[in-house]
């Protein structure tokens, strides 16, 4: 117990850390601002079926991504209140829910020190522990997928015939959750590799032991009812989400999208997406991976090392050819790629004689870079400081230039006047026109978008992050240092002369 005690340490401090960062930053635009804003609206709004966002000005339906991130974001604000932990903390949730669930098959089938290894190094990872307290749905999916690949691993190695049963129930929960999450994408990540697991190690007299018809009817008990109940409430859903969604975007860049623009990546860059997104774990592993080639390589006797190796590969050359892509869209091969690894280290190596000393540096590195970038990176991507300033303004709207963030949605909910996207001139007009009952915001590079004839009557009162705050010039002396403090991108309060 005595040598796994530093990797307890490690994971233990990485879920406390990732924790207490959640309350303090402010979300970012768009992924966390979007997001948040759809869970507000169905906490305050109690509809429960459409989930609904603003775009360009109008409360819509947002049918891009089914509703299980948001139900349970929303059923947080509505236990812990309309804050950013509430808003959070189903990612944090499913970043504990899946490393325990890592831990719990290895060390029921390996032992416990490649168990608390694997966790720890899964909690190592940048981008993994970061994605673990943001307002997004990838945390939430990559739990489900990989849950749903490391419990087909124990239904596989599992040699009592009941629990094997137990294990494939909960298989098709994780991959309802999954679908519920980001649909039919979910069931392609754990079945792509654990087919080709079946074909290459002959495995298919494991499909006779899988609870088949209460599995099935408890999948479809779980998925349909949303389903149907949305198309019902918004005629053309299905249509949508299963050919614009989860078809046209994997073949083309125009494929409809309702909320926003795609993002283009050339095909193959799944794999470096992969490294980065395994960083610091990646070099080492492809060093070891050709060295010791004829060990780690997919043969029979391997069976679990061969699951947990296609596990992500396979999904990975998946995304290989998508050029619509995020570096999210890799996380779901994060914790496998480290059982993986934890799996396959070589006995004599470092990371095996004190994996505590190498991780808790690693870890500590991460701690260091999240507590002094992480305020300055997120303050600097959030409407949240602007916001909180001019609610000061009692009864003032905040008019945007341009397009109305998300966050500022978010924050200012009452306060923030919703519209399209607005050229400057345009916004600063409307501003001018309703005197003291406005206050105008802006990025700091707009300044000089301002029609020379306006300018004269309007005056930069405060900044925060990369936003200004201006007032008519009648009300700039109302608005004065005491009544306003604005944390900016440099963490220094300031309020301009």
């Amino acid at each position: 117990m005595k040598s796994r005690r530093p990797l307890l340490l490690i994971v233990v401090s990485a879920l406390a850390l990732r924790f207490l960062l959640m309350p303090v930053l402010p979300l970012v635009d768009t992924t966390e601002g979007r997001y948040a804003v759809v869970a507000q609206e169905m906490a305050l709004t109690d509809d429960w079926v459409t989930p609904k966002v603003w775009i360009e000005g109008e409360l819509i339906p947002f049918l891009g991504k089914p509703p299980l991130f948001f139900w349970l974001a929303a059923g947080s604000m509505k236990l812990f209140g309309i804050n950013e932990l509430s808003a959070r903390l189903p990612s944090w949730l499913a970043m504990l829910g899946v490393v325990a669930l890592m831990g719990f098959i290895l060390r029921r089938f390996v032992d416990e020190r490649t168990s608390w290894l694997a966790m720890a190094l899964t909690l190592a990872c940048p981008v993994f522990l970061g994605l673990g307290g943001a307002v997004a749905t990838d945390m939430l999916l990559a739990a489900f997928v990989a849950g749903a690949v490391l419990v087909y691993l124990a239904f596989a190695l599992e040699t009592e015939k009941r629990l094997r049963r137990r294990w494939s129930l909960l298989l098709f929960t994780l991959l309802a959750g999954g679908f519920l999450t980001k649909g039919p994408v979910a069931l392609a990540l754990f079945g792509m590799p654990v087919l080709a697991w079946t074909i290459l190690y002959r495995k298919w007299d494991l499909l006779r032991d899988h609870a088949w018809g209460r599995g099935i009817l408890l999948f479809l008990a779980l998925v349909v009812p949303w389903f149907w109940l949305c198309e019902i409430r918004n005629p053309g859903f299905l249509e949508y989400f299963f050919v614009n969604e989860n078809f046209l975007r994997f073949v083309t860049p125009n494929y409809g999208d309702r909320y926003g623009n795609g993002h283009i990546f050339p095909r193959g860059s799944a794999l470096v997406m992969l490294f980065l997104a395994t960083m610091p774990w990646s070099p080492y592993a492809l060093w070891l991976g050709w060295r010791r080639r004829r060990d780690v390589s997919l043969r029979p006797s391997n069976q679990m090392v061969g699951l947990l190796f296609l596990g992500f590969l396979v999904p990975t050359l998946f995304w290989c050819l998508a050029r619509q892509l995020l570096i999210t869209y890799l996380l779901p091969m994060v914790p496998l790629f480290c059982a993986w690894l934890a799996l396959v280290l070589p006995r004599g190596g470092l990371l095996q004689r004190r994996p505590g000393r190498v991780i808790g540096a690693v870890l500590g590195t991460v701690a260091v870079l999240g507590c002094t970038l992480g305020p300055m990176v997120c303050a600097d991507r959030s409407a949240k400081g602007i916001v909180t300033c001019g609610q000061r303004r009692v009864g003032s709207m905040l008019i945007f230039t341009r397009r109305v963030p998300y966050s500022a949605y978010f924050y200012g909910r009452g306060s923030v006047l919703p519209h399209p996207k607005w050229p400057v001139a345009q916004a600063t007009r409307l501003a001018l026109s309703m005197g003291d009952s406005a206050v105008l915001v802006m990025k700091d590079y707009c300044l000089e978008d301002i029609p020379d004839e306006m300018a004269p009557h309007v005056r930069q009162v405060a900044a925060a992050g990369k936003y200004v705050l201006l007032v008519p010039e009648d009300q700039s002396a109302q608005l004065s240092a005491s009544e306003c403090r604005v944390v900016g991108h440099n963490s220094t309060p300031y309020i301009l002369p």
